[in-house]
């Protein structure tokens, strides 16, 4: 179907860019890619997934994957370079990024397309979205966490930070630090932990531990960091009545003319003692009427359902505005004990396993057919008349 013969019809290709991984297929989220594929036949589309490697420098062919539903097998083919790129790449090592970054360059040399602009660091996004004035209410005091001596100053401010590594995602490498007590000189008792750090390690493991001054728990962090960027936050208290941390997701994409639509919305709950509410590290789906209902009753809930859907429709806006081009976003929000929400941050690579947990079938499938659905879209419409069409960014960093 992807290798045109003269005179036959020319099928537009959607090509899925994907971190190559072992195994054979090289990647993962194969069943995602699958209906993906199987979505795209049926709307005329041809769909392939691709690894940077895969990507020929010297020639307009791309070595990638099609799926055979006749076969229920990934067939391994020489293919024309795609017509449009989705780019769903994860980073696992600085290697990955780097043939990433080299890959997306020679895609914009050769004028090939992009469904969406993945975005920049969570800093980047805080930003663009504190310059419109309708949801810079919404954000958290942050700030990078230039040095030591930086939150050094934070803690003696205001006794608690939550550190947030700038590129990070699924809860990883994300800490609260909290000043517990002053230790007295000369005290006759033993004096409690001047500092408390809790949260979860690069590998998703929980983090729980005390540190006695100042010095050591600055050296502590010195080596969890390393050259890392991370951000400095406003320590919020999202818990619900019982003390477990918990978010709301709310998945955003385009749909067939272009348009944003809100495809769902669910409550994430943590683990007990967790610092947040993803579902990496052990967490649970709700639904969220039902959730908000017994944290702030039906009133309190319905009004705090409608402005998360307002917020969930401005926040891509503002986004497209400053960036360019998306296709999807994932928004994270939390909600403190008084009902003020708060924007947490966006992922241009969401998932949607908050609708299999729910079992909204429904919700499920439209998440997986909108990016098709736009892709047809865009490969329609000229660059020009394409909302938020801009020359795709790269991310500085993984």
């Amino acid at each position: 179907m992807m290798r045109s013969k003269p005179g036959e019809r020319r099928f537009r290709t959607l090509g899925i860019m994907t971190t190559e991984t072992d195994g054979d297929p090289p990647f993962r989220n194969r069943q995602f890619f699958r209906r993906l594929c199987l979505i795209g036949q049926r709307m005329g589309l041809a769909v392939y997934v691709f690894t940077p490697s895969g990507l020929h420098e010297s020639e307009k062919r791309v070595c990638g994957y099609i799926y055979d539903a006749a076969g229920k097998r990934w067939s391994r083919e020489e293919l024309r370079e795609p017509d449009l790129v989705y780019d769903r790449c994860f980073f696992g090592t600085k290697e990955q990024y780097a043939a990433y970054r080299r890959t997306v360059r020679e895609l914009r040399r050769r004028n090939i397309r992009f469904l969406g602009n993945g975005l920049r660091g969570k800093w980047d996004v805080g930003q663009m979205l504190r310059q419109d004035d309708r949801l810079s209410a919404y954000l958290p005091e942050t700030e990078p966490l230039r040095s030591m001596r930086t939150l050094a100053e934070w803690l003696m401010r205001r006794g608690e930070a939550v550190l947030k590594p700038e590129g990070g995602s699924q809860g990883r490498g994300v800490l609260h630090v909290r000043r517990t007590a002053d230790r007295q000189p000369g005290a006759a008792r033993p004096q409690p932990a001047a500092y408390a750090v809790r949260g979860r390690d690069g590998r998703n493991r929980p983090i729980a531990l005390e540190l006695g001054d100042m010095a050591a728990l600055l050296r502590w962090l010195r080596r969890f960091i390393g050259c890392r960027r991370y951000l400095l936050q406003q320590f919020l208290l999202l818990q619900t009545r019982e003390g477990i941390a918990y978010d709301v997701r709310a998945l955003v994409q385009k749909d067939g003319q272009g348009r944003w639509q809100i495809t769902g919305m669910a409550a994430r709950q943590g683990l007990a003692g967790s610092l947040t509410a993803n579902l990496h590290g052990g967490g649970t789906v709700h639904s969220l009427p039902d959730f908000l209902k017994r944290q702030f009753g039906p009133n309190k809930a319905q009004a705090l359902i409608a402005e998360l859907h307002r917020l969930s429709e401005l926040i891509p806006e503002a986004l497209e505005q400053r960036h360019g081009r998306l296709v999807e976003l994932g928004i994270d929000f939390g909600i403190d004990a008084l009902g003020r929400i708060w924007f947490l941050e966006a992922n241009s690579k969401p998932g949607r396993s908050i609708f299999t947990y729910l079992r909204d079938e429904q919700a499920r499938a439209a998440a997986t057919a909108n990016p098709i659905r736009y892709a047809r879209y865009v490969l329609a419409k000229p660059e020009a008349a394409v909302s938020g069409e801009r020359p795709v960014s790269v991310p500085d960093s993984p």
